[in-house]
């Protein structure tokens, strides 16, 4: 006749198995957020870059630094132009309102768009 232990001790293989089993599922999630992480971060510093170029864009246009081409089916002035050594493309569309009450400048409407960054501004000439 077999008899057993009372108080063994130590786990037994099933304990152990699922013991693994949580340990495994637990690290492939952490890998997981960790990779998804990298990403975000490198989306967010494209987004950084793209932003940092529209706003540039915007003062030059608004310094006069820029030369506006003008397109006679919008009455608009749109600048295009890429940043050379990377494949970003930008685009100035400027729209100037005459007449304006009450000022002897124009007023005038621009929006910069950096590969789906866009910034709109009002200014006078």
């Amino acid at each position: 006749m077999i008899t057993q232990k009372l108080n063994s001790r130590g786990f037994t293989i099933i304990e152990v198995i699922v013991a693994l089993v949580i340990v495994g599922v637990t690290i492939t999630m952490f890998v997981r957020l960790l990779g998804n992480s990298a990403m975000l971060r490198g989306k967010i510093n494209n987004y950084d870059e793209r932003l940092e170029i529209a706003v540039t864009k915007a003062e030059q246009s608004f310094l006069g630094l820029i030369e506006a081409g003008f397109d006679l089916d919008n009455n608009k002035n749109i600048i295009k132009g890429k940043i050379e050594g990377r494949d970003i493309n930008w685009r100035i569309e400027d729209e100037s309102v005459d007449g304006f009450s009450g000022f002897d400048r124009d007023v005038y409407f621009y929006t910069v768009s950096v590969d789906g960054v866009e910034i709109s501004s009002v200014g006078l000439r």
